[in-house]
């Protein structure tokens, strides 16, 4: 197998040493050290900023790794927001069928409410109706002829 290589040439970093400081002036050899190590973390940063670290040999051969992490991250935000609105989902049926349920109840009371016969009674006073004090009775044909 033929070995991939980096197609895109890129000068190395040249690092220049810095001067040692004599020892007559040791509180300024402090003053630049810190400088240099601003001028390190800004060089850190400004890499990180303009992407220059992903054209690393290290970071190339990392990149289908680091899409494998983004893949099962937007994968994991995915999910997370069709739990969300599956769970407000089945918290509004819920609620839907509670209410309806009420609805239910309330409707069967007043159904057996207005199906007495003291309130049928009563609703039939008015139109000349009333009620009979003798029991029904069956009446039975003779269907053998």
């Amino acid at each position: 197998m033929a070995e991939l290589r980096n197609t895109i040439n890129i000068e190395p970093e040249v690092v220049i040493p810095e001067p040692k400081p004599s020892s007559a002036k040791e509180p300024s050899a402090k003053k630049a050290k810190g400088k240099s190590r601003g001028k390190q973390a800004g060089g850190k940063v400004k890499s990180i900023l303009e992407g220059s670290f992903l054209i690393r040999e290290k970071m190339i051969g990392l990149l289908p790794f680091l899409v494998f992490l983004t893949g099962i991250g937007l994968l994991y935000i995915f999910n997370s927001n069709y739990a969300n609105r599956t769970i407000i989902t089945i918290s509004k049926t819920k609620k839907q069928i509670e209410e309806q349920r009420f609805e239910y109840i309330n409707t069967k009371s007043k159904l057996m409410q207005t199906t007495r016969q003291t309130e049928i009674a009563k609703r039939l006073q008015n139109s000349g109706l009333k009620e009979s004090k003798t029991p029904p009775r069956k009446i039975l044909i003779d269907q053998t002829n």
